[in-house]
C-alpha cells in the first residue's frame, strides 16, 4: 500500500519541476504547503511510533511469563510494524518537502525522484498491511484536523 497523497505530491513536484517556468504561482505554493504538513505529520507519526515501541520493548519483557504475554507481544509486533511502515513514509515525505522547497529544478527533480524510490514497500497481507492501514488513517486524521500542529500556517513561506 503506497502513500497515496505522498505519490501525488511527489508527481505534482516532477510535473512542476518539468514545467521549469513554474515559478511561485499559487500552484506552487500549494504544493509547497502541502509537502510541508505532510513530512510535519509524517515525522511526528514516525517519532510517535518509536517512542510507543520502546516502551512496549520494556513491558514485553515485564510481562514475560505472565497471562499477559502473548497480548503484549502481539501488541509489540504492531507496534514494529507500524513504525517500519511511519519511518520508510516519513522518509519519503521529507525528501518530497525537500522537491517542493529546492532551489534549482534539477535538485527539486532529483529529490522527486528520491521521494517515490523512498515509498513504503507494499505491506504483506495480516500485520504488515493492518499496520499501514492505521498509519494512512492517522496521517488523513491528522491533515484533516485544524487544530493539528502542522496544519498552522507557515509564517515563512507566505
Amino acid at each position: 500500500m503506497r502513500n497515496p497523497k505522498l505519490m501525488a505530491l511527489a508527481a505534482a513536484v516532477l510535473a512542476c519541476t518539468a514545467l521549469a517556468a513554474c515559478g511561485e504561482n499559487a500552484e506552487k505554493k500549494q504544493a509547497r504547503e502541502q509537502a510541508r504538513r505532510t513530512a510535519c505529520v509524517a515525522s511526528e507519526l514516525a517519532l510517535d511510533a518509536k517512542v510507543r515501541l520502546a516502551q512496549l520493548d520494556t513491558q514485553v519483557v515485564q510481562m514475560q511469563g505472565s497471562p499477559l504475554e502473548q497480548v503484549t507481544t502481539a501488541g509489540h509486533v504492531f507496534a514494529a510494524a507500524y513504525r517500519t511502515y511511519a519511518d520508510a513514509a516519513s522518509r519519503a515525505a521529507d525528501l518530497a518537502d525537500s522537491a517542493a522547497f529546492a532551489r534549482s529544478s534539477t535538485d527539486s527533480a532529483r529529490y522527486a525522484t528520491m521521494a517515490q524510490r523512498a515509498q513504503p514497500p507494499a505491506p504483506q497481507p495480516g500485520v504488515e498491511e493492518n499496520a499501514a492501514r492505521r498509519f494512512e488513517g492517522d496521517v488523513r486524521e491528522a491533515m484533516n484536523n485544524p487544530d493539528h500542529p502542522c496544519n498552522k500556517k507557515d509564517s515563512d513561506d507566505s
